[in-house]
Order: structure tokens, then C-alpha cells, then sequence
């Protein structure tokens, strides 16, 4: 199983989603967490173009202004959504393996880039993790 995490810096321009979908079909990927996406909504339409052959399940926080938005997307044949979480750092899933009957928790981050915010994120991530009941991996990148 492969996932992508990516800060993309804009999700906007056609060459940056031909960028991603050449990436995601290239490796193959079963999870693509993708940061920065400087969006506010996704259409349908958009996410096919992500993958002409869909099979992906998507979810996503807005962005604010001309930062942040994240997107994460999940192989729908291979790993089935329980659940989806969202705030205002991060989005995750409840993930099932279809094969394994294995359950964990993927979260895909973005920190804000204002640092007065920090505490706020710190707060956030924190709660998030001390109150796991399910392994989790985060996906983060920096800048």
C-alpha cells in the first residue's frame, strides 16, 4: 500500500492537477493527503480529473484566503472509509483494509503558516492524539 503526501502550494492551474494525477497513477497510490490546496470547495468533476477512472473516495477542509485547504483522498477497492474527520488542521479517515480486515486512523495535517496559530494547532493535534483509540499514522510535510 503507497499514499502521497504532498504540500502543493495551489491545487488551482491544470498543469498542477495533471502533475497530481500522473503522480497518484505512477505510484500507484492508495492515499493521497494533499496540503495546501488553496481551495475553498471541490466539485465532482474536479476529483474525476484527479483519476479518469475514479475509484476514490475524497474529503477536504477549505481553505482561508490564500492559504491552507486540505484534500485527502482514498483507493476505494482497496481501503473502505468507517469514518471521516475534519478541522481546521487536519482531515482523516477511519480506514478498513479490504483484504486484511485491518482499522486505523490516517490523518493528513497542514500546520497554519501565520505561527501565532501554533498553539492553537499544537492544542489540536494533541487532543486528537492523546484521545486515539485506533493506531493512526499522521501525514505531514514542512516547508
Amino acid at each position: 500500500m503507497k499514499a502521497i503526501i504532498w504540500n502543493i502550494r495551489g491545487l488551482g492551474g491544470k498543469s498542477r492537477v495533471r502533475q497530481l494525477r500522473e503522480l497518484i497513477q505512477s505510484e500507484h497510490a492508495d492515499i493521497v493527503g494533499i496540503q495546501e490546496t488553496i481551495k475553498k470547495d471541490f466539485t465532482n468533476r474536479e476529483l474525476e480529473s484527479l483519476l479518469p477512472k475514479g475509484g476514490f473516495s475524497w474529503h477536504w477542509t477549505p481553505a482561508y484566503g490564500h492559504s491552507g485547504g486540505i484534500l485527502l483522498g482514498v483507493k476505494e477497492d482497496v481501503l473502505q472509509v468507517e469514518n471521516w474527520e475534519t478541522s481546521e488542521f487536519y482531515v482523516g479517515a477511519t480506514l478498513r483494509h479490504r483484504l486484511l480486515n485491518i482499522i486505523w486512523d490516517f490523518i493528513t495535517v497542514y500546520g497554519p503558516a501565520d505561527h501565532t496559530h501554533s498553539p492553537e494547532f499544537l492544542d489540536c493535534l494533541t487532543s486528537r492524539c492523546e484521545n486515539a483509540s485506533l493506531p493512526f499514522l499522521l501525514g505531514v510535510t514542512s516547508t
